[in-house]
């Protein structure tokens, strides 16, 4: 089985561990957050863009 081009919502709400699928509805309708893909009514997380977007989302700390 090959591992999923897009996943759901409730996907990314449980990989970014929110407590809300609404915290991603919210990202959305601000433009921040992951990128997403909309089929219809449908959204979808393209997973390759999800993981880019997490590796920037790293902060760098002085030591």
């Amino acid at each position: 089985m090959t591992a999923p081009e897009y996943l759901t919502p409730e996907e990314v709400r449980d990989r970014l561990r929110l407590r809300s699928a609404e915290t991603l509805a919210h990202w959305r309708n601000k433009r921040k957050g992951p990128p997403f893909r909309k089929f219809g009514s449908r959204v979808l997380y393209p997973i390759e863009a999800l993981l880019d977007w997490e590796r920037k989302q790293t902060v760098e700390t002085r030591a």
